[in-house]
Order: structure tokens, then sequence, then C-alpha cells
């Protein structure tokens, strides 16, 4: 892929040029890879250049595609992706949260050493109108060959309602701390299973790491670690409720290398350890036996 100019809004051309004709959906029954982009938002991924390789779990078995521009990959809540990076791309990251849609334009320029480069902005989601309507409909949508159609025609719905409904006069509504603490906490959301720091991110985002300190103690309520520390601890648990992983693989795939460490930082934030999380979460869903069932 030859070098491209940054994309700093939506890439309405680049779109058009391409109209979604496949949407691939991730699936979450198998264990994450380590370093797999898990968040409990929805996400729907669009390649505007090169191949955008991936492993996702496709039918029950872990699959690597190739998207290219024409086609899209959906994530539900909890599922996961893994990007190789092992060719030239850009790609559209669209994140819906429960504020804010964030959306990354992420290029990847050389396969030898795919040094990620990146463009975000962000919005707020909106309550009414088509897109959560749209949204609805995806999340809601079983995964089948009969249902491929219908991803597709949704998958490219909301893209056009998103496209017509951004405006970049609309984002300086927010103050920009406001406007920077919303992408920071969409960056860390989506990055957490790495090793991200105050200065990894400030730098990032080109910005001073006292300054980030500051946009999260006086607009965020809490220390950047604080909010990092919580962002890992939900993920921990949805992986301990969900898969049978050990300890010190569930700690590595939230950003963890020290077990002990993980351990103890969980236990601050859960009350609990992560293995007395696991195991009332496991009795929790244990169905009851009553007295008079018993008798039977």
């Amino acid at each position: 892929m030859s070098p491209v100019a940054p994309i700093l809004s939506w890439p309405e051309t680049l779109l058009r040029r391409q109209n979604i004709q496949h949407v691939y959906v991730c699936g979450h029954e198998l264990e994450p890879p380590l370093l797999s982009h898990v968040v409990n938002f929805p996400r729907l991924e669009i390649p505007l250049r090169g191949c955008y390789e991936n492993q996702i779990e496709l039918q029950y078995r872990i699959t690597t595609v190739r998207l290219r521009p024409g086609t899209a990959l959906f994530a539900r809540p909890n599922c996961w992706n893994l990007p190789t990076w092992r060719e030239p791309v850009q790609v559209m990251s669209i994140l819906f949260g429960k504020k804010q849609i964030g959306i990354s334009i992420v290029s990847s320029r050389h396969p030898r050493a795919p040094r990620l480069m990146a463009q975000k902005f962000s919005r707020p989601r909106p309550l009414t109108g088509p897109i959560p309507k749209i949204l609805d409909a995806l999340l809601e949508l079983p995964v089948g060959e009969r249902t491929a159609r219908a991803f597709t025609d949704l998958a490219r719905a909301l893209v056009l309602c998103l496209g017509e409904n951004y405006s970049p006069a609309q984002n300086q509504a927010l103050s920009p701390a406001k406007a920077l603490l919303e992408e920071v906490c969409v960056y860390l959301q989506s990055h957490y299973q790495y090793e991200v720091t105050r200065e990894s991110v400030a730098r990032h985002f080109a910005i001073s790491p006292n300054y980030l300190s500051r946009i999260f103690q006086v607009h965020g309520h809490m220390t950047f670690s604080q909010y990092l520390m919580h962002v890992r601890t939900d993920r921990a648990k949805h992986l301990l409720r969900t898969y049978g992983l050990k300890l010190g693989e569930v700690a590595a795939r939230c950003g963890y290398r020290d077990l002990a460490y993980f351990c103890r930082v969980f236990k601050k934030l859960a009350k609990v350890t992560p293995a007395e999380y696991r195991t009332h979460q496991t009795l929790s869903e244990t169905p009851h036996t009553t007295v008079a069932s018993s008798r039977i």
C-alpha cells in the first residue's frame, strides 16, 4: 500500500468507493488469544485500503479471515478478534460506547515493522433516531447463513447513518479537555491488554503525562491508574466468569505480567481474590435443587 494522507474526518469518499458486501461476525465461545481485542461494547471494523487480516471465532473455530474494502467485521460485546498487522492496511474501527461513539482510523504501512498510526475522533452516542435501532438489530440478529444478507444490509445502513450524523462542529460543543478524556477512555478500553502506561498514552495523544493526569482528576474524578485498573478488572471478571483460563492467563490477557500484582489489584477492587470470584460465580450459576424435587 502506498503512503496515504491522514484522514481527519469521516472517510465518506473511501466508504462510497466500495460499499459493504459481506460482514464477518466474531464469536465468543472459544477462549480469546493473548493480545486479542475484547471490549464490552459493540465494534464495527471496516478496511478502507489494503488487507486487514484477523483471527476470529467463526462457527466455533478459530479462523483467519482477510478483509478488504467491501467487507467488514462486527464484534458484539465481549467477542474477540486478533489483528495480525502483517500486511499494509488502513482500517476504520467504530466503538459504540455507552455515551460516546469512538472512531479510529488506523494505518499499518510496513508488514515487517508494523508501526501503527491512528487518527481518532468521537461524538456523543445518539439515544434516538435510526442509529440505536440499527445497532440493536445487529446485536439481536442470530448468526447464520440465512441472516448473512441482513447483517450486510444493517451494517451498510449503520455506516450511512453515522456518516450523515457526523459533524465536526458537534464535537466542538464539548470542552477540549472532556473530548480528549473521552478519546483516552475509548483508547484504554481497546488497549488494556497491552503494556500501556501514563507516559505511553500521553505520547500517543501528543500531550504531557502531567496534563493527562490532570484531565482524569478534574473531569474523570479518578486517576489515570485507577481508571486503567477498573477497566482491566472488569475484563478479568468477564474472563473468569466465561472461560476456564488459569489465573496467569487471565492476568496476561488483561495486561499484567506479574500474577501476584494482578491478584492484589483485583482483590482491592472486587473485595475478593480472582479464585474466590470465580468460585462464587460458578456457585451462583449452579441450579439449586429443591427438597421437593429431590424426593421425586
